[in-house]
């Protein structure tokens, strides 16, 4: 074959490399998640970067019906496959008025006494996201272990004038952060709204526990449901704890995404 021969093969293929090129960098531009997995998959650009500390934030910056791409606060932006994720949840700015009668609500913080909980945030769970969470009554000492029946070292029942003393027995039995002592002071419950205002809870044990507001003199009220890509929109926030950064992308134990309007005035999004 001769030279001009070749020449005119070689300039047809680099014509064809050069069309292929602009048509890859038009796709990555008009979809970022498939810029980013294409990026990665070409072995292009920087290596894939180490997955985010535990309990890392991002934004949305594109979604699908199958994917979602974060955006870090470094500008580091990560895809993220729905069937990669264990726990997918999202929480819905809500109020007290909007809590039905069937629904289970969640509340922790510092008890005075007499079943009052003083705690600035609720959540509640609607028809199928209540097998998210179970009825519960639950004091809590100062190191977030719960007072037991049985003592650390399973010697003995436990009495309420041994709960000062359990303290020292999670010490030794299982340790504990310095300076972590006193009575239990909180309590951790679950059950469904009785009364709303005050905020009364019915908990196991055919009892009710009260929620008054912490030192902000305001209760803010969040609905948690089980996640769907459809609620998922361009712009939202979430929360993630990221097991490991892979080629294909972020493989997540927990997602949070955080809207910005009611789970009632919610649309779903049409792709």
């Amino acid at each position: 074959m001769s030279a001009s021969r070749w020449f005119g093969v070689g300039r047809v293929l680099g014509l064809a490399a050069i069309g292929l090129l602009a048509a890859t960098a038009q796709s990555a531009a008009q979809d970022p998640i498939r810029g980013a997995l294409e990026n990665a998959l070409s072995g292009g650009g920087a290596a894939v970067p180490n997955a985010p500390p535990q309990g890392a934030w991002g934004e949305i910056i594109n979604v699908t019906d199958r994917w979602l791409v974060l955006q870090n606060h470094a500008g580091q932006q990560f895809p993220i496959a729905f069937d990669d994720v264990q726990e997918f949840l999202v929480r819905w700015p809500s109020s007290v008025a909007e809590i039905s009668p069937q629904a289970l609500v969640e509340a922790v913080g510092p008890s005075p006494g007499s079943n009052v909980i003083r705690a600035g945030h609720v959540d509640f769970f609607e028809q199928e996201d209540r097998i998210l969470v179970s009825p519960t009554y639950r004091e809590l000492l100062p190191n977030n272990m719960a007072v037991t029946v049985l003592d650390p070292g399973f010697n003995r029942f436990m009495n309420p004038w041994d709960y000062g003393g359990q303290n020292m027995l999670y010490g030794w039995a299982y340790p504990v952060p310095p300076g972590m002592s006193n009575n239990p002071t909180r309590l951790h419950v679950v059950g469904s709204l009785t009364q709303r205002v005050p905020l009364r809870i019915s908990v196991p044990g055919n009892n009710q526990a009260t929620v008054l507001p912490d030192q902000t003199n305001r209760i803010t009220v969040t609905q948690i449901t089980m996640g769907d890509p459809r609620m998922v929109s361009k712009g939202d926030f979430a929360y993630l704890l990221p097991i490991e950064a892979r080629i294909r992308g972020l493989r997540v134990a927990q997602l949070v995404v955080y809207k910005t309007i009611s789970f009632r005035r919610f649309v779903p999004e049409n792709r």
